[in-house]
């Protein structure tokens, strides 16, 4: 028996016993809040990890997202039951990740959350004739943290409202934030 048709004789047995087959990341946290079923929780980092990681890289430094992402994890194990079911996980998960950032952010006192300082760990390169994606990456790096995050979400694909959720500021601020951002973007790509 060929390696697919084995495949397709597991789905037509988890099928015929009448299971529904889990293919939602709500799904999949709905099975893991349940009953706990690493498997899903398994998958679920597996959807998720290196978009959580990228969020809080372009708010932090590559060490510190790793930190803070490692932390979200454990404590979205053991914050499994504040999970509302119907809500989007990924707006959830960021929103656990954002907060543990901003903590520690505040405990060591890199940066006071809401202010328009630059992120210390911005570079100045030399101009260049074309823009990279190195060059974008630094241009983001020296936007204002609350333009950094709401930018950011707003690229993982979550809409105002959403943002406004995780971001816990009204709507016409983040799109303000969301503004502000992408016009000093264009400034700096002007200066390049």
């Amino acid at each position: 028996m060929s390696y697919a048709a084995g495949i397709l004789i597991s789905l037509k047995e988890r099928f015929s016993h009448g299971a529904r087959a889990v293919s939602t990341a709500e799904g999949l946290m709905d099975s893991f809040v349940k009953t706990g079923d690493d498997t899903a929780l398994s998958m679920l980092f597996d959807m998720y990890a290196n978009k959580l990681y990228y969020f809080l890289v372009v708010l932090s430094d590559a060490d510190l997202a790793a930190d803070i992402s490692q932390k979200t994890w454990v404590k979205v194990i053991e914050k499994k039951h504040l999970y509302k079911a119907g809500t989007r996980v990924d707006a959830w998960l960021f929103t656990i990740g954002r907060h543990a950032l901003i903590d520690e952010l505040r405990r060591t006192k890199r940066i006071l959350y809401g202010s328009d300082i630059a992120d210390e760990h911005s570079s100045d390169n030399a101009p260049s004739s074309s823009v990279d994606e190195t060059d974008l990456n630094s241009m983001m790096m020296r936007l204002p943290f609350v333009q950094k995050e709401a930018l950011s979400l707003q690229l993982e694909g979550f809409t105002v409202k959403q943002i406004s959720e995780i971001c816990h500021a009204p709507s016409e601020t983040i799109k303000t934030r969301i503004r502000y951002a992408k016009d000093n973007l264009k400034s700096l790509l002007r200066n390049k």
